[in-house]
């Protein structure tokens, strides 16, 4: 994986926004080699199981399992929004908190151009994206490549586990 992003300091922040955006393209691109290499694990773990375990037949068994904890999660927000809906005082707050979004929307989300908020990171980063003299790490020479090599192994990774995934499925589920 690419090195660590090097810190900006100031008094008050200050900092370039292609260093945000580049900062923020070199997290994205380091959170896929990290989804790539844990597919990479299971599939050496599922090479090395022991006869008669079935790696991504019990796949489904931790799906089940993150379902029924979500499933839980849901009712335990589902009580706090009734409360919410049921409670005037909290239901204004929640209001507010969006009137207030809405009336510093083009600060927060940013304008078509690009020259502020979120629009302003992703406009950099498109930038970046573009900039051939741009550099990612010593091996890859530009964050484009760099991005693009890792989404394609990602996508080559997610279809072959869910070929096997799926696979398993009937053995986990008859």
């Amino acid at each position: 994986m690419a090195g660590i992003t090097t810190p900006v300091m100031a008094t008050a922040f200050t900092g370039e926004a292609n260093d945000l955006a580049a900062a923020l393209l070199k997290t994205t691109i380091q959170n896929l080699e990290i989804s790539n290499e844990f597919i990479e694990i299971l599939n050496v773990a599922d090479a090395n199981m022991p006869t008669n375990e079935s790696l991504y037949q019990n796949l489904w068994g931790v799906i089940y399992g993150a379902l029924v904890i979500a499933e839980w999660s849901n009712e335990i927000t589902g009580i706090a929004l009734d409360e919410i809906s049921n409670n005037t005082a909290l239901a204004v707050k929640v209001g507010l908190a969006f009137n207030y979004l809405g009336s510093n929307s083009s600060t927060v989300f940013g304008d078509m151009n690009g020259s502020k908020g979120i629009a302003m990171i992703l406009n950099n980063q498109t930038q970046i994206l573009n900039d051939p003299n741009y550099p990612y790490d010593e091996s890859r020479r530009t964050y484009l490549e760099a991005y693009a090599d890792v989404l394609t192994e990602l996508i080559q990774h997610n279809v072959i586990f869910m070929i096997k995934l799926f696979n398993a499925f009937n053995g986990a589920w008859s």
